[in-house]
C-alpha cells in the first residue's frame, strides 16, 4: 500500500514538473518565437540578441567613426572652437530627447515601427550631410541623424530587456555596450581610409548604405507577437510614476555619467595640451576598445551570479581611477591607461544600470524606465561639452578631473543607499528572520 502511494505520487510529481518545463518553453517561444529548438549556427542568426547587436554596431560605427571627423567638417564651413562646442552640445541633446521621447514616439507607432521610422529617417538626413552647402545644414542633419540613434539605441535596451532571460541579463546588456568599442575601433578606421582616399560625399554615401540595414532588421527580423499589447502598455502607462528607486537609480545614471564625459572629453583635451600627435590621440581609441571588451563581458556575466550592486561599485571604481590617472598622466601609457578605465566604466555602467531595471520593474514600467536612463549619458555628454572647457581654464584640468572622481564616489554612495533602504523595507515587510539579497541579485 505504502509504496504504489509513494510511486502514485512520485508520478504526479514528475507530470507537474513536466507540464512547468512546458509552461516555461511556452513562454519563452512567445516572448522569443524565433529560437526555440535550434542551435549553432542556426539558433545564431536565429536569435533576436545577434540583431540587437549588429543594429547597436550599425548605429556605433557610424556615430563612433564620425565623432571625430565632425569637427574638421564642420571647420571646413567656418566653425570656430566655440561653434563646434555648441554643435557637438547640440548633438548630444537630440541624442538624449530621442532617447527620452522613445516610449511616447512608440505609444503611437508601436516598438517595431518606430525602429523602423528612425531607421529609414537617418538614410537621407546622412546623404544630405555630404551635400550640405552651409554649417546650419550640417547642424541640422547630423543632430537628426543623432536623435535617430538615440531612438534607435534605447529600444535596442527595451529590446534587449524583454528577449534577455533573467539570469543573463547583465551578459545580455554587456554585449549590447560592447559596440562602443567595436563602433569605435571599426568606424574610426573606415572612416579615416575614406576621408584619405575618397572624399567626404563618398564617405557619408557609404555611411547612409551602412545605416540602411536598420530598418531592413526591423522589418524582417523584430516581429513581435505582442507589439499591440506593448503600444496599449506604452499608451496607457504615459504619466504613471515609476517609484523613488527609479528616481534614484536616474541620480545615479546622471552623477556617474557626468564622471565617466568628464574623462571621456577630458582624455582627448589633456593629450593636446601636452603636444602629444594626432597618431598617439587616435591610439587610445584603440588600445582601450581592444582591452576592455574582455573586462566588459567578464563583469556583465559575473554580474548575473554575483549581483549587479557589486559591479556597479566596479564600473564607479573605475571611472574614478580613470579620471585620477588623467590628473596625474604624463606619458602614453598613462593615457592609454586612463581611456580603458574609463571606457570599461561606460560600458559597464549603462548596461548593469539597464540590466537592474528591467530586473526590478514590470515590462510595462521597464519599456519606459530602460528610455531614460539611456538618455543620461548623452545629457552628461551635452553639459560636458558646454562646461568642460570652461571648467579647466577656470580652475584646471586637475581640480576638474578630481570632481570627477569625486561625482563616481558619490554614484558609488547613493547606489549603497539604494540597497540599504531596500533591505531595510524587505525587513520591515518580511520579518528580521528572512534573508534578504542585496539589490541588483538575480535568482
Amino acid at each position: 500500500m505504502n509504496s504504489s502511494f509513494v510511486a502514485e505520487k512520485l508520478a504526479r510529481m514528475r507530470r507537474a514538473a513536466l507540464l512547468r518545463e512546458a509552461e516555461v518553453d511556452r513562454l519563452a517561444r512567445q516572448v522569443n518565437p524565433t529560437t526555440g529548438g535550434r542551435g549553432g549556427v542556426a539558433g545564431l542568426f536565429g536569435n533576436p540578441l545577434t540583431y540587437l547587436f549588429l543594429s547597436s554596431f550599425v548605429i556605433l560605427f557610424v556615430g563612433m567613426g564620425l565623432f571625430p571627423v565632425l569637427p574638421v567638417y564642420a571647420a571646413q564651413f567656418g566653425a570656430t572652437r566655440t561653434v563646434i562646442g555648441v554643435y557637438f552640445a547640440l548633438m548630444y541633446a537630440a541624442n538624449a530627447a530621442g532617447s527620452m521621447l522613445t516610449n511616447r514616439l512608440a505609444g503611437w507607432l508601436t516598438h517595431r515601427g518606430l525602429f523602423v521610422a528612425a531607421g529609414a529617417a537617418g538614410i537621407p538626413a546622412l546623404l544630405l550631410v555630404g551635400q550640405a552647402t552651409a554649417l546650419w545644414q550640417v547642424m541640422v542633419l547630423t543632430s537628426i541623424v543623432w536623435f535617430c540613434g538615440g531612438v534607435l539605441l534605447a529600444l535596442i535596451n527595451v529590446f534587449t530587456g524583454l528577449y534577455a532571460g533573467n539570469g543573463s541579463r547583465g551578459k545580455s546588456f554587456s554585449l549590447m555596450f560592447l559596440a562602443f568599442p567595436l563602433g569605435a575601433i571599426f568606424g574610426g578606421t573606415t572612416v579615416s581610409g575614406l576621408i584619405a582616399e575618397t572624399s567626404y560625399y563618398t564617405l557619408f554615401v557609404v555611411l547612409a548604405a551602412v545605416w540602411a540595414a536598420l530598418p531592413l532588421v526591423g522589418v524582417l527580423r523584430f516581429k513581435s507577437r505582442h507589439d499591440s499589447k506593448a503600444r496599449r502598455r506604452a499608451m496607457a502607462s504615459q504619466g504613471a510614476p515609476l517609484g523613488p528607486v527609479f528616481v534614484r537609480l536616474l541620480i545615479i545614471a546622471v552623477v556617474s555619467a557626468l564622471a565617466i564625459n568628464i574623462g571621456r572629453l577630458g582624455t582627448a583635451l589633456s593629450m593636446q595640451a601636452q603636444d602629444f600627435a594626432a597618431s598617439d590621440i587616435a591610439s587610445t581609441a584603440t588600445v582601450s576598445g581592444l582591452l576592455a571588451m574582455p573586462a566588459v563581458m567578464a563583469i556583465g556575466a559575473l554580474s548575473d551570479r554575483l549581483g549587479r550592486q557589486k559591479f556597479l561599485m566596479v564600473s564607479f571604481a573605475a571611472a574614478a581611477g580613470g579620471s585620477i590617472t588623467l590628473a596625474m598622466a604624463t606619458e602614453l601609457w598613462m593615457f592609454w591607461l586612463a581611456a580603458t578605465l574609463t571606457l570599461v566604466a561606460l560600458c559597464t555602467n549603462g548596461a548593469l544600470l539597464s540590466a537592474l531595471i528591467a530586473d526590478r520593474l514590470p515590462a510595462s514600467s521597464m519599456e519606459r524606465g530602460l528610455p531614460w536612463i539611456h538618455g543620461m549619458s548623452p545629457i552628461a555628454g551635452t553639459v560636458g561639452f558646454l562646461g568642460i572647457g570652461y571648467a579647466m581654464d577656470m580652475w584646471g584640468q586637475g581640480v576638474v578631473y578630481v570632481a570627477a572622481a569625486a561625482m563616481a564616489v558619490l554614484a558609488a554612495m547613493l547606489l549603497w543607499s539604494v540597497g540599504q533602504a531596500r533591505k531595510s523595507q524587505s525587513y520591515r515587510s518580511s520579518g528580521a528572520q528572512t534573508a534578504v539579497a542585496p539589490i541588483g541579485k538575480t535568482a
